[in-house]
């Protein structure tokens, strides 16, 4: 069987292949060719047996960007099914990543003990509740706050108030580049709605964008609500609420750090659907420049890393801390030195991710060995806010 990447002449095949193990349509082979997605599969003579696709991201992780490949769209013909083909075309494609830059690979799950035995581990999820628009009755636009209609020209500072939102979390994709990044006008289509909060200087401090869905007694779908300030999210949820009479259900995307479970003021918050989402290593000296790390500290711990699937990232590595920044210097220690911590690549991919403690991974079996000291370093570079995420692929 052969690997290659696939081309406009396979997308035919590529939207077949997925409507096997996906459902829906058999089109959609238009724009199969994308400058932010590589797309691989492998062959058995002109069959297409296995294929799995890499998005270009990029999530914010410490403050700082860090290239992503967003892996989706693995597929295995029901005829290929239980020889490995997942496991091959999916180690490939991690590997031609770390080729273009991709420090850390992300994906939703569909079969956990795969993306597990691939070094995958999860991190976040992405969450769809639903609450009655009777629970936001009470809510009132603050007197200091505007609420209007989002326009062509607010797109801007609709992307500030995500930036923003994403600088001071951990995960959340930029939709930067060409994976994600959207025209004006494509942004203010891609609603029935984007509602604005606007403050007493006009500035945007908060916008959420929704769907009104068909008829009376349906649902009012808010894909997202972002806010810089308790009383836009009042605001905004005031808006929402004003739906009651006619779409007596709101259901709101969220990552589950949104401040918005703070806001309404009565009972009735249920969750409808959890999308788990997993994170891998790439390239761990990469992945370690890039990403931000607590200002005030200055640190070092003597690491082992055995990682089968990617394994320029094994060895024995020196990683040290200061100002923000951090290194690794590979081949540090000698062999079989005491008092390094060995760290499976699923515990590598909960530590980069933040808002995890070696205690914890001990338990899981993902980090060993060291000491009290090594685990209070680790705690330290890996505190944060919890991963989160926005964005389905």
């Amino acid at each position: 069987m052969q690997i290659r990447k696939l081309t406009e002449q396979d997308a035919r095949a590529s939207v077949l292949a997925s409507r096997d193990a996906f459902g829906g349509p058999a089109d959609g082979t238009a724009n199969f060719v994308n400058p932010g997605i590589h797309r691989w599969g492998i062959f058995d003579g002109d069959l297409l047996a296995a294929k799995a696709s890499d998005r270009e991201y990029v999530s914010m992780i410490g403050g700082r960007p860090v290239t992503t490949a967003g892996a989706a769209g693995v597929v295995v013909a029901p005829e290929y099914r239980g020889r490995g083909l997942a496991r091959k075309v999916m180690t490939h494609l991690l590997a031609q990543a770390r080729h273009r830059g991709a420090a850390m690979s992300t994906l939703f799950r569909t079969a956990p003990a795969l993306y597990r035995s691939l070094g995958y581990e999860q991190v976040a999820d992405l969450i769809v509740g639903e609450v009655p628009a009777s629970a936001l009755r009470g809510l009132r636009v603050h007197p200091s706050i505007t609420v209007r209609r989002a326009q062509v020209g607010d797109t801007a500072a609709i992307r500030s108030v995500y930036t923003k939102i994403t600088e001071s979390g951990s995960c959340l994709l930029t939709r930067t580049g060409p994976g994600l990044a959207a025209s004006d006008q494509e942004l203010i289509d891609s609603f029935d709605g984007i509602t604005v909060a606007m403050d007493q200087d006009g500035s945007m401090v908060g916008y959420f964008s929704w769907h009104r869905g068909s008829g009376a007694g349906g649902v009012l779908a808010i894909t997202e609500l972002h806010t810089l300030s308790v009383r836009a999210t009042e605001s905004l949820l005031a808006v929402a609420g004003s739906f009651d009479m006619v779409t007596p259900t709101i259901r709101l995307r969220t990552s589950g750090t949104d401040p918005v479970h703070w806001t309404i003021p009565a009972a009735g918050w249920s969750v409808s659907d959890v999308r788990p989402y997993m994170l891998r290593t790439v390239d761990l000296a990469n992945a370690v420049r890039q990403r931000g790390w607590p200002v005030g500290l200055a640190a070092a711990i003597d690491i082992t890393v055995e990682d089968q699937v990617c394994p320029w990232n094994s060895g024995r590595h020196r990683l040290e801390w200061s100002g923000g920044e951090a290194r690794l210097i590979s081949d540090h220690l000698q062999a079989g030195a005491p008092g390094a911590v060995t760290i499976d690549p699923r515990g590598l991919a909960m530590l980069m991710a933040g808002d995890v403690t070696a205690a914890v991974l001990r338990r899981a079996g993902l980090v060993a060995g060291g000491g009290r000291h090594d685990d209070e370093v680790l705690d330290a570079a890996m505190a944060g806010p919890r991963p989160a995420i926005l964005d389905e692929f």
